[in-house]
């Protein structure tokens, strides 16, 4: 219940009244009018980094005017309690891109008039609100709210008063900073209370100030539209991968777009690799320095890759231009990184000679050999023999065409007299290696303990651990075949039943690449070209891959990889998302966006006629909706009590007709929430709402405050029926009003 104050008189004023000899004055003052003399504020069209300022004034139209004196209360500009969170100047719900700014030096008022200000109202200085959207707007289905009460004492605390006929210019600026089309946002303006104190009460003063009784609180939208004006650069890819290539092999050209994306021109300073580029890459096209590019053009870098070993390589492209929000961008560029997902081991074979071959003559030992790898040419891949006796290389066995046949003629000054293993080694360009052996006599015999021929036996240093199997000797190759074919005590190592990289899993048993102790059936996917979990799927789940099949993967600019509908050649819609991944939103793309399903936006709150009335007064409510694709949205207004929703003239208008709900005689009043439900044509709804203080009909809400003067008389107390009288006027200017008698 809104407050009332009654001063209790002694039986001594009550006696004293009879003394007056003159009947009193009855002088109306009336209350604080909020009045503003905008409702919305259009700011035009600006580029980005562009401010457009407008002004508003707030006056307090609470005065009357008698012998060259403006008579009327202060009025308290600020907010009603932090609870609440009805600010009294400041940005509400819409779109960023709006600040207030006033100073309260520049409050102006006739002469006749005077702000009057307390102790605590600063006097002087200046006040910045800046706006961020004052908060997303609610969206979906209106919960329930049965939240009822009396109306809220007046308290709260002010930004600055004004006397009446007073006025202050309060500047809004419009600088757009995210949204790109149509910019829409409010501003709140509230009127408050000072609580009255106790000496306040027992003298029969007003408080310090006060608010409007019944428009307590006023919005005013806010309008502008936002273009890009400057040059914005997208490059794209951000990196490029060559994959794997051998030196010779012919690789594909890398090219790089630049796109001018703004609205404005865009000068391009230059680009080039950095210091760190790997000479392997080469930069075969670009722009000219400082080539400027007009607003929806686009130029290409094209850079090319020649290696000359399989080793990694790596670069950075740096583009440099003019845009001030991105004036470098860099492209990684790289080639034979990581581990080849499609890659499998190379094969060798040794045709001739066969295990335990007697070699007693001074001519060349002439090995034949095949080598083969599906992943790359033969003559790409690194093949060397090895001696296990002199433990040296002896010869390159790499291949002099495609076939892969080869013939190596290794000389005798190679080799030292005895039983030799010689080890083919053969490496592709992952530096996966296989290994095939033949065991060969150098201008020895047969050990008489040797009993498979192959130049190994039971009893020689080194000892031939299986000599009824003419493949395994000492440093054979290994086989998988359950035998210790190199007689190291270990069965299989390197081939497809041993797990060689400790993963406790082999090939034969279903680990996908037992080079790797990160990848096995099961394992978690890496970021890393490797088919981590085995499932025939490289890097799915990671910023390598393109999980949602649009071709794009993260690394190749798909700024949501979740989304097959967002890519970087994806078409641009209304949706409130950066489609096309370049780095703007629907109408900030230069080629605007296509309509689709967005959501509508209740700008502000329901805007009211006035804040409180009385018992079956009608009020009107309007709204402001702003959807980004065009369509006409439907209404649907209600309150948190369903018998008052029949109150409404049409519930179903974007501005209704309100009755306000009848209360009996003893009511303390209500605070009544209205609420309005907004859908649009594709079903996406939004809601808003805002409460208002309904009174009993013989609360003085709309009557002036009447102040008691007693005339001077000579005998008696005649102060003592004006504090009487001036003490029920009190309770009856006060805000939120008494009954009327």
């Amino acid at each position: 219940m809104t407050r009332s104050f009654v001063l209790v008189a002694s039986p001594l004023l009550l006696l004293a009244a009879g003394c007056v000899q003159a009947p009193p004055e009855y002088k109306e003052t009336p209350y604080p009018k909020l009045g503003l003399n905008q409702d919305t504020l259009e700011f035009g069209s600006l580029e980005f980094g562009e401010t457009s300022t407008r002004t508003f004034t707030i006056t307090n139209e609470g005065y009357t005017v008698a012998e060259d004196i403006y008579l009327g209360m202060q009025m308290g500009v600020g907010s009603r309690d932090a609870d609440e969170a009805v600010t009294g100047l400041d940005i509400g719900p819409g779109m960023a891109g709006f600040t207030i700014s006033y100073d309260i030096d520049d409050r102006a008022c006739p002469e006749g008039s005077s702000n009057g200000d307390t102790a605590e109202v600063e006097a002087s200085g200046k006040s910045s609100h800046t706006g961020g959207g004052g908060g997303e707007p609610h969206t979906g289905t209106k919960p329930e709210d049965t939240s009822t009460g009396v109306t809220p004492e007046p308290d709260g605390y002010e930004l600055f008063t004004l006397g009446p006929a007073c006025s202050i210019p309060i500047t809004v600026e419009f600088t757009p900073a995210a949204d790109v089309g149509h910019v829409w946002g409010s501003l709140v303006v509230g009127t408050v209370q000072a609580a009255q104190t106790d000496d306040q009460i027992d003298k029969g003063d007003l408080p310090d100030y006060l608010r409007d009784p019944y428009r307590y609180e006023q919005q005013i939208y806010l309008h502008g539209e936002a273009e890009r004006g400057q040059g914005t650069i997208v490059v794209k890819p951000r990196s490029y991968d060559f994959g794997y290539a051998y030196p010779g092999q012919e690789t594909p050209v890398a090219r790089v777009s630049v796109s001018n994306v703004g609205t404005g021109d865009l000068t391009l300073s230059s680009a080039g690799f950095t210091g760190s580029c790997d000479s392997a890459f080469s930069l075969l096209s670009s722009f000219p320095t400082n080539y400027t590019l007009a607003a929806g053009q686009s130029t290409l870098v094209e850079v090319g890759y020649t290696p000359t070993s399989t080793d990694p390589a790596y670069c950075e492209l740096e583009v440099l231009s003019d845009d001030p929000t991105n004036p470098t961008l860099d492209v990684t560029i790289r080639g034979n990184t990581g581990a080849d997902p499609n890659n499998t081991p190379p094969t060798v074979a040794i045709r001739w000679p066969e295990p335990g071959y007697e070699y007693n003559s001074p001519n060349p030992l002439e090995l034949e050999i095949n080598i083969f790898d599906k992943n790359q040419p033969a003559t790409s891949l690194t093949c060397r023999v090895k001696s296990t006796l002199t433990a040296a290389t002896v010869a390159d066995c790499g291949a002099i065409d495609e076939s892969g046949h080869v013939v190596v003629a290794i000389d005798r000054e190679a080799f030292d007299s005895g039983a030799d293993t010689l080890n083919v080694v053969v490496t592709d360009a992952n530096s996966v290696s296989t290994s095939a052996s033949v065991s060969v006599l150098v201008n020895a015999a047969y050990p008489d303990s040797d009993d498979d021929g192959d130049a190994y036996g039971v009893e020689t240093e080194p000892i031939d651990c299986d000599d009824g199997n003419r493949n395994s000797y000492p440093d054979a190759a290994e086989v998988w075949d359950t035998e210790d074919n190199d007689c190291d005590g270990l069965i299989d190592e390197g081939t497809e039943g041993f797990d060689d990289d400790g993963d406790s899993t082999s090939e034969a048993e279903g680990d996908c690449n037992d080079y790797n102790a990160q990848a096995f059936m099961g394992a978690p996917e890496r970021a890393d070209s490797v088919d981590n979990d085995c499932d025939g799927i490289v890097d799915e789940g990671t910023s390598l891959y393109d999980d949602d099949g649009d071709g794009f993967a993260d690394v190749n600019n798909d700024c949501n990889d979740s989304d097959p509908d967002v890519n970087p050649s994806a078409i641009e819609v209304c949706d409130g998302l950066d489609n096309d991944c370049d780095g703007l939103k629907d109408s900030a793309d230069p080629d605007g966006c296509v309509a689709t399903d967005s959501s509508p936006q209740v700008i502000g709150y329901p805007r009211p006629s006035q804040n409180a009335c009385l018992t079956e007064e009608q009020i009107s409510f309007t709204v402001k909706v702003f959807d980004a694709d065009g369509q006409v949205p439907s209404y649907q207004w209600g309150t948190d009590d369903s018998a008052a929703n029949a109150l409404f003239d049409n519930v179903f208008a974007q501005t209704v007709n309100f009755t306000c709900p009848t209360l009996s005689a003893t009511s303390a009043g209500k605070l009544v929430t209205v609420y309005v439900l907004v859908t649009d044509p594709d079903g996406h709804q939004a809601w808003s709402d805002t409460k208002i203080a309904v009174y009993p009909s013989d609360y003085e809400l709309y009557d002036p405050y009447t102040e008691v003067i007693i005339p001077e008389s000579t005998g008696g107390f005649a102060g003592g029926p004006a504090l009487l009288f001036g003490a029920l006027g009190v309770a009856a200017a006060l805000a939120s009003r008494r009954r009327k008698a």
